[in-house]
């Protein structure tokens, strides 16, 4: 049974009128494509003047991704080139000695009370009792004083160094003389003033908790330790 057909393309078809077949010309006043000008589903063809993409850059239609672990082509520069357990060993004693006049301080109040106490007389009771006779009760509160003001002295430098310095720029005094530097693992970014210092502690209480959190980078693949992978961190070389 044959139908007849639309003899205007632009009117819609009547009843009993058959509708115009796949790939025949578009009917209800639409307008064929354009010599030029892509078929649906079809990718972009790039204007005159532009370059083509370049190999391993996102096609013309496809999303781009931001640089990080796990996006095609977009890593930031130097990922995946992480620093050494030496190195890292290095920094790690290097920053110990730039907090050094912090110990020094210390020390010489704690010097300063041994050398009181030992310096007086010492008398023992016939119980066993042992006291101290002429003691400088002045030197001891010198003392006292001089190791509290040694001990905030090292904090405050330990502070600026791994905190505000290595969280602002990656870098410790330790890790810029030895080339490294810790970044956060998606981002390639310094950890900022907040996370550095998260990271510094961490490091205090999982390393004086069991020495194995220094030794993990001799076999992780990304040479993370258990703090860094809490903060999410690596260290890499910047040579």
């Amino acid at each position: 049974m044959s139908y007849p057909q639309n003899p205007d393309p632009n009117k819609p078809p009547q009843y009993g009128q058959q509708p115009p077949q796949y790939g025949q010309q578009p009917s209800y006043g639409q307008q064929p494509p354009q010599y030029g000008q892509p078929q649906y589903g079809q990718p972009q063809q790039p204007q005159y003047g532009q370059q083509p993409p370049q190999y391993g850059q996102p096609q013309y239609g496809q999303p781009q991704y931001a640089g990080g672990f796990g996006a095609p082509g977009g890593q930031y520069p130097g990922a995946g080139n992480y620093a050494s357990w030496g190195s890292r060993v290095g920094a790690y004693l290097l920053d110990g000695l730039v907090a050094l006049p912090g110990t020094i301080i210390l020390f010489i109040g704690y010097f300063l009370i041994i050398g009181t106490l030992v310096n007086s007389e010492t008398s023992t009771d016939r119980y066993g009792n042992t006291t101290f006779d002429d003691v400088n009760e002045g030197s001891i509160v010198t003392g006292v004083i001089v190791m509290i003001l040694g001990f905030l002295v090292g904090i405050a430098i330990m502070v600026w160094n791994l905190g505000f310095r290595q969280g602002k720029t990656g870098q410790s005094l330790g890790k810029k003389w030895l080339n490294i530097k810790v970044v956060n693992e998606a981002s390639g970014q310094p950890l900022g003033v907040g996370g550095a210092i998260l990271r510094w502690i961490l490091l205090a209480v999982l390393g004086g908790l069991c020495f194995l959190d220094f030794l993990w980078p001799l076999w992780d693949q990304k040479k993370q330790t258990w703090h860094d992978m809490i903060i999410k961190s690596v260290v890499l070389k910047t040579q």
